[in-house]
């Protein structure tokens, strides 16, 4: 490593991300009820897209990704701020290990417990032979698991729009659809996914939420995504070329 490296490394180290533990008001869960309550096979901690993408789009699942779509915007608690480590950002690799780790210990969305990330830290610290990132996570592990309230949210949005636009006539969805994908871009969850179901139905109300969307004299989106709207856009225009 060089010195440089270090010096980033013991900066992220010693930064405190003042998160206290969050507390659920009906049990010991880390995760906010609209994450604990969504149906199978949405409530994998991570997306189960092998499942996913089997589904039929039919009414009933259509009605259902609508309502989980609706609920990850409208519920505050989906959407908690946090902290972001100092540059380079290193400790979030540390933060997706023990994610990961976290996936595998409680695979569904309503087993993620306090107890049980509290027994996971403790395996950790006894097992030894950790790097001084991997002993912030287990000492910092509430911000670990506010980052993951934030994942889920975004990796469940971007499965729905990804399985919707596997429909062969995407266009189908568009009264409801659209709405919500512009609704997601400008919160940043599932935006890369969004933008190209926006592409793929293409009607006259898609193109006008991706113009909105590019415009960056006004967008309600991040600069990257307008951006990612505007090469929709001229990729829209290229195909009636």
């Amino acid at each position: 490593m060089s010195e440089q490296s270090a010096g980033a490394e013991r900066s992220e180290e010693a930064w405190d991300p003042g998160v206290a533990r969050r507390h659920s008001a009906d049990g010991d869960y880390v995760l906010p009820r609209v994450l604990r309550e969504l149906p199978e096979p949405w409530n994998g901690v991570g997306a189960d897209w092998p499942r996913i993408a089997q589904l039929p789009r039919t009414d009933e699942r259509l009605a259902e990704v609508c309502r989980i779509l609706t609920a990850l915007l409208d519920d505050p608690e989906a959407a908690p701020y946090v902290p972001q480590p100092p540059s380079p950002g290193l400790l979030r690799h540390a933060w997706e290990e023990f994610q990961r780790e976290t996936a595998v210990r409680m695979p569904r969305t309503d087993l993620v417990t306090w107890a049980g990330v509290d027994g996971l830290v403790r395996e950790r610290r006894e097992r030894g032979g950790l790097y001084p990132l991997q002993r912030h996570v287990l000492d910092h592990v509430e911000v670990v698991m506010l980052d993951l309230i934030a994942w889920l949210r975004d990796d469940i949005a971007d499965s729905v729009f990804r399985w919707l636009a596997l429909d062969p006539t995407p266009g189908r969805f568009a009264d409801w659809a659209v709405g919500l994908a512009e609704r997601c871009v400008a919160a940043d969850i599932g935006a890369d996914s969004a933008i190209e179901l926006l592409g793929a139905i293409g009607d006259a109300d898609a193109v006008a939420v991706l113009r909105r969307l590019a415009d960056k004299t006004d967008t309600p989106a991040s600069w990257e995504n307008a951006d990612a709207a505007l090469g929709m856009l001229a990729e829209l225009e290229d195909r009636r070329t």
